[in-house]
């Protein structure tokens, strides 16, 4: 039944569910310790849970860039899968590519390796960020001199230095489709140090890169002042040409320009060998290392720049302008005053760059080699880690506080908040801030969110939730850090101490359009998200004998055809599955009121109620029971699906958009003539072809649907939004009979094809997914810190993910409300950035 809005009648949030990550970057250093989100009922840090997934693979952590794409790429996409192996749906041996905002080393198991392929100037926030018991896990692939970018290594008692690996790597990677390597057997060896180094050794040594394993710190020093000089030396070369000029090659440099480039190497000779010579772990000891003479420089430069694609290569400008600090300040910061009055290397600086550095080697000479957190601004901006309760994930979230704010106890705290909407969203939000301490209650216009037996159907999840598809994915999700937001969604389901027993881990197969280009598991999207295919239709069959495959027709030996030879290819998503969604709102309703959540039914909202500041202090709300009533409240959280953007609720199109996206499902059992277990489907099923997708539920109920899947993401604006709105009253069982025939004609499983369609049980359910206008999520405080609203599409997927992190933010803001000082949202996760409703704001 569609929903009416006058007044408010509270529906409840979620829908259906269906690849991009930013460049890895932090604010600021964490502050210390680590933060754990709990209020009275606090319990001490819980250990490692076996049921979890596990990539031992490891993590790679700035996965976008040309060298972190290379080792995702690497660990995750070396070989198309043997057909024997497509059963095994494990995370075994693959590498979990960690987004902007989540807390290196808390999704891979433990004492696997964790790639920081990130600048030199972002090591030591990597560092900071990382789960403190797997920092000797961290494999910093970044051009650094270790002295100078990784002496923080050795800063914290206790620390084993020697236990971090350090990587110089000499080869390139072309940022393409597939990253390319750029190395040939003449380079230089990249040259790695500590405990993960066989392992990263073996990673490279298969594309052919020539490795050495340093003996002792000093050894991997000597190697990357030489990687410096390279960095520092030839950018500046090539690009000393006229404004009108292309730049030269590396290649170009060393035939004609040589001697400009032993005057630079002899010049900077000295700040070589000083750096060369420089201790940054306090475990110096191994064979130690001269730099050589300024020939055993000139060669080595030669080598390196010849290996990368024969010397036809210049080295990017951009880059070494952004890294100039690093690179070629080093080296300046380290010259005396003599050495700069004719120094040929600062002339060339002034060129190219049109800087003069008299000044600026002053600053660099006087800066700490580790950067220090700024703490002399009004308002402190700090990083610190947040640990899930439910998941034992850790993710990163800013602290804004005023210098002189007051920081409350929520122990047996007296603060109460208010959930409109208690579907999969608004539950998931009431029971993770009960588990905080918090006074909540849920607020709808259902009659029954509570079970009065023990069968599933005795309560209304909510409209979205009830009608959603639950498939549990991330699939064709754009941009990148949508879809690994849904990856993380998934990881919590299969965590979460209350729902992980829910999901089921089928694995799914999708039947696409064939592209010109074809598409196979060497994309870089499956580097991120698990892809087998195209799949021939033996390995399909061998996946889900619960279909009729024939459709592809049988050559002439009597074999079925290669699904090459029909108009679409088929992929497997071994890491997807699906849940009975009331199962799981039923067991988080369950657990919120055993944790002490209120549920008030059968409620019309009539607006928020404020004080003569404009604060928020409640809600205006009317029942069978009451005309009109205040209930107050320090925070109210609007998760009411497709019906949160309403002035009724302080909420317009300045912080929330929707559209109209209506969907519709159809329900059947499982025919009884199904005695083979051969015949039962086992996967979800989705062909975007004749646009039918279907799954089986455990207790035998086949959820079919039609039409074009909305996956969220970027992918909406591709969409044709409907406009028009359908009455109840033209939802029929024919219109489900029609979809189930249309699935029977094109998917083919067993259990349809035997079914009469004419005579079976059929239920039909329609509703308005909640959809952003930009198909992204929309989470967080508006205008204040006492209203807060959650509404996505793929709420199934998301669910309980944004429920424990939209309840971390609220708690934590109610900790920091003193009575005066409003908008000090204390932690807002990082992770979350992309979908707060400022966003709207025109």
């Amino acid at each position: 039944m569609m929903i009416s809005l006058s007044p408010l009648l509270l529906g409840a949030a979620c829908a259906i569910a269906t690849v991009r990550v930013n460049a890895w970057s932090y604010m600021s250093p964490l502050s210390s310790g680590e933060h754990r989100c709990f209020g009275r009922r606090t319990t001490a840090a819980k250990t490692f849970s076996d049921s979890r997934s596990c990539y031992d693979g490891g993590e790679v952590v700035g996965s976008t860039g040309s060298i972190g794409s290379y080792i995702l790429h690497n660990l995750n996409c070396r070989n198309n899968p043997d057909p024997k192996s497509l059963f095994d749906q494990s995370q075994e041996g693959r590498a979990f590519p960690t987004p902007r905002g989540l807390s290196p080393g808390c999704i891979s198991s433990i004492d696997s390796p964790i790639y920081a392929c990130v600048p030199s100037s972002s090591a030591r926030a990597v560092w900071e960020a990382t789960m403190p018991h797997r920092r000797k896990d961290l494999v910093f692939l970044c051009n650094c001199v270790p002295s100078r970018h990784l002496n923080f290594l050795t800063e914290q008692r206790g620390e084993i230095s020697d236990e971090f690996t350090v990587a110089i790597l000499h080869f390139g990677v072309s940022k393409q489709t597939v990253p390319k390597l750029n190395c040939s057997p003449q380079s230089p060896p990249t040259v790695i140090y500590g405990k993960h180094a066989r392992v990263l050794a073996k990673l490279l040594e298969r594309d052919g890169v020539p490795v050495v394993i340093a003996t002792s710190a000093q050894e991997l020093q000597v190697a990357a002042v030489k990687k410096l000089a390279w960095s520092c030396l030839m950018w500046l070369l090539c690009h000393d040409v006229g404004c009108n000029d292309l730049p030269l090659t590396v290649r170009d440099i060393h035939a004609t320009h040589s001697n400009k480039l032993r005057n630079l190497v002899e010049e900077i000779m000295p700040m070589l060998k000083s750096l060369s010579t420089e201790q940054w772990t306090t475990n110096q000891q191994g064979s130690f290392r001269l730099i050589g003479s300024t020939q055993d420089i000139m060669t080595y430069l030669e080598t390196y720049s010849m290996s990368i694609s024969g010397g036809d290569v210049t080295p990017s400008r951009d880059l070494a302008l952004r890294e100039i600090d690093e690179r070629n300040g080093l080296i300046a910061s380290l010259m005396t005053n003599s050495q700069n009055n004719d120094s040929f290397h600062l002339e060339l600086i002034r060129r190219v760059t049109g800087e003069d550095w008299g000044k600026k080697i002053v600053e660099l000479r006087a800066a700490p080699r580790i950067s220090s957190v700024n703490n002399s601004d009004k308002r402190r901006l700090e990083m610190k880690r947040t640990r899930c309760v439910a998941s034992d994930m850790t993710f990163l979230s800013r602290t804004k506080l005023p210098e002189t704010g007051t920081v409350l106890s929520l122990q047996n705290c007296s603060k109460s908040v208010v959930v409109i909407g208690s579907g999969i969203i608004g539950s998931s939000i009431a029971y993770h801030l009960s588990l905080r301490g918090v006074n909540v209650t849920i607020m709808d216009t259902k009659t029954n969110l509570l079970p009065n037996n023990s069968t599933i159907d005795d309560i209304d999840p909510g409209t979205a939730t009830s009608s959603s598809f639950a498939w549990l994915n991330a699939n064709d999700k754009a941009p990148l850090s949508y879809m690994q937001l849904n990856i993380l969604g998934m990881e919590m389901w299969r965590r979460h101490h209350l729902l992980k027993k829910f999901p089921i881990w089928s694995g799914s197969l999708i039947r696409k359009q064939r592209k010109e280009q074809k598409v196979s598991t060497t994309d870089t999207s499956s580097s991120y998200y698990w892809c087998i295919g195209p799949l021939s239709l033996e390995q399909a069959s061998r996946l889900e004998p619960g279909i009729d495959w024939s459709y592809g027709g049988f050559n002439t030996e009597g074999k079925l055809m290669e699904l090459s030879e029909t108009e679409g290819e088929l992929f497997f998503y071994p890491q997807e599955g699906h849940v009975h969604p009331t199962e799981a709102v039923k067991a988080l309703r369950i657990a919120a009121q055993g944790s002490g959540v209120s549920f008030k039914k059968g409620v019309e909202i009539h607006g928020l109620v404020r004080d003569e500041k404009g604060n928020i202090i409640g809600v205006k709300y009317s029942d069978s029971s009451t005309k009109e009533e205040v209930f107050e409240a320090e925070v109210v959280i609007v998760a009411a699906g497709s019906n949160s953007s309403t002035p009724v609720l302080g909420i317009d199109s300045r912080h929330l958009q929707l559209k109209h996206e209506p969907g519709m499902l159809t329900y059947t059992k499982s025919p009884h003539s199904i005695k083979e277990d051969r015949d039962v489907l086992r996967r979800i099923v989705v062909d975007t072809i004749s646009q039918s997708h279907i799954l089986r539920r455990s207790d035998g109920t086949l959820v079919i649907g039609g039409g074009q899947l909305i996956v969220g993401g970027n992918a909406v604006g591709e969409q044709t939004s409907h406009t028009e709105v359908v009455e109840p009253s033209e939802i029929d069982e024919n219109i489900g009979r029609a979809m189930l025939r249309k699935t029977a004609r094109s998917i083919r499983p067993f259990e349809l094809q035997r079914m009469d369609s004419d005579t079976c049980s059929v239920q039909v359910t329609r509703a308005n997914r909640p959809m952003p206008s930009d198909g992204l999520p929309t989470v967080g405080f508006i205008d204040s810190d006492r209203l807060y609203v959650a509404v996505t599409h793929s709420g199934i997927t998301l669910g309980p993910l944004l429920g424990e992190l939209a309840a971390c933010e609220v708690w934590d803001s109610l900790a920091h409300q003193d009575g005066h000082t409003h908008n000090c949202q204390a932690s807002l996760f990082q992770i979350l950035d992309d979908y707060r409703p400022s966003r709207f704001k025109t």
